[in-house]
């Protein structure tokens, strides 16, 4: 690639009339930068001048500090050798004293078990109960909340650790007697791994520190993350909603289920935590393909009577949900491929100046999204995540190929039947939606 290639696309760019402008970058122009632009300014507003307030219990916030109620953290546990220690460790140094951890062994094979027994004789808040044959997370998760006790219960993954205040501030949600279920903020642990982990890290501080910020701020938050969430136990009990369902995506199925009770579900972007993330493309597509399957599975098929005006679910704010789920995950990646073929069919010659010139608008936009991200994170080391930004729209035009793939996968198939997310035997159980 050389001078003049670059300055043969700069030459077309400002041959193009408005029209012709328009005709060739229609996508940008209609879907991402509007929501470039519109996400960052309301994130803007509300950071600076405090625009969404909620309704709070001035006196919960107080118990948290003088009484603050029983909270169970249940950790579902299999082959965590390296990292349940570590997470167990992370709840007990926490700022919030009144914990109980109930870890769930899932039939784990390594040494697993002799580390939660160790961990469970050398602290009494420590609980660790174990199955002598795999049943799968959900099932896990489920038989925690037989032991809890706790007024409120957090799931966490086994491979998480958690900023000291972490605990704290996920519970000063619950101050509004609305809220359902809390979201905590999501950030990489292994980043420095490999180029594939900078992207991922980039990835979450776009989608979850700023992504479930804006959308928890109009209450059409889709989901509470597996790695760290919380929920009033008396909603979600064994007694209550059942707890979890077996299969894949039932960290997103639980949510959906909170607010269908009429519950709102928040975000609390300063109840921070670490999280692995894949450290090889093969583990990244079949996490993200899993992931992808599941808005089809739970959005599409399972809870599609969130649409119906005549169903007892229906909710306006659960309806618009869905649609912003499914718009902005399903229909705008399926609209990135046909864009593509659009210009390749439509102006061959033009491909490679097209390629280049939106390539240059996406990297703006995208380096601009940095620049906020971190002042909300209060985080200025962020910026040197700029020189990985010029492969950022490349890895996620990728991750939008297999997205749309694993839809198709799930759409035709019913893919999720077949995850080995769950035991072949409790597969066989689960309800084909």
């Amino acid at each position: 690639m050389n001078l003049s290639f670059f300055t043969d696309s700069l030459h077309y760019l400002f041959r193009l009339e408005p029209e012709s402008f328009f005709r060739v970058f229609w996508y940008f122009l209609i879907f991402d930068f509007p929501r470039y632009i519109f996400t960052d300014f309301i994130i803007l507003t509300e950071q600076l001048l405090g625009v969404f307030h909620r309704r709070q219990n001035r006196d919960f916030l107080l118990s948290l500090e003088e009484s603050p109620p029983l909270v169970s953290v249940i950790i579902p546990v299999l082959n965590e050798e390296a990292t349940i220690g570590w997470t167990v460790r992370s709840l007990r140094e926490q700022s919030y004293e009144n914990l109980e951890i109930i870890v769930i062994d899932d039939g784990s094979n390594d040494q697993t078990p002799n580390i939660c027994r160790k961990l469970k004789g050398g602290h009494r808040d420590v609980q660790y109960h174990r199955f002598s044959h795999r049943a799968g997370k959900s099932a896990a998760l489920n038989y925690g909340l037989r032991f809890a006790r706790g007024e409120y219960v957090i799931f966490v993954d086994s491979d998480t650790t958690f900023d000291r205040d972490a605990i704290f501030s996920l519970m000063t949600a619950f101050a509004d007697p609305n809220v359902g279920g809390v979201s905590g903020n999501l950030k990489v642990r292994n980043c420095r791994t490999n180029l594939l982990t900078r992207l991922q890290q980039i990835e979450y501080l776009f989608t979850i520190s700023i992504g479930r910020r804006i959308r928890a701020e109009f209450d059409i938050l889709p989901i509470i993350s597996g790695a760290f969430g919380g929920f009033r136990k008396d909603i979600v009990s064994l007694e209550g909603l059942g707890g979890h369902e077996p299969g894949p995506g039932n960290d997103s199925d639980l949510a959906i289920r909170v607010r269908k009770k009429g519950y709102r579900i928040v975000f609390v972007p300063h109840a921070n935590c670490l999280t692995n993330v894949p450290e090889t493309s093969y583990k990244l597509l079949k996490q993200r393909s899993r992931w992808d399957r599941n808005i089809i599975r739970n959005r599409v098929r399972k809870h599609r009577d969130v649409f119906n005006p005549r169903s007892k679910n229906f909710r306006l704010k659960d309806a618009m949900t869905f649609v912003d789920s499914i718009f902005f995950h399903v229909v705008l990646s399926i609209l990135t491929i046909l864009y593509l073929i659009d210009v390749s069919i439509t102006y061959p010659e033009a491909m490679p100046a097209l390629l280049l010139i939106n390539f240059f608008l996406y990297f703006c936009a995208e380096l601009l999204e940095l620049v906020i991200a971190t002042i909300f994170t209060n985080s200025p080391r962020d910026l040197c995540l700029a020189i990985y930004m010029p492969i950022f729209n490349p890895y996620k035009l990728i991750l939008k190929v297999v997205r749309v793939a694993a839809y198709c996968q799930e759409y035709f198939f019913r893919y999720s039947l077949r995850d080995p997310f769950a035991p072949f035997k409790v597969r066989q159980k689960m309800v084909q939606w």
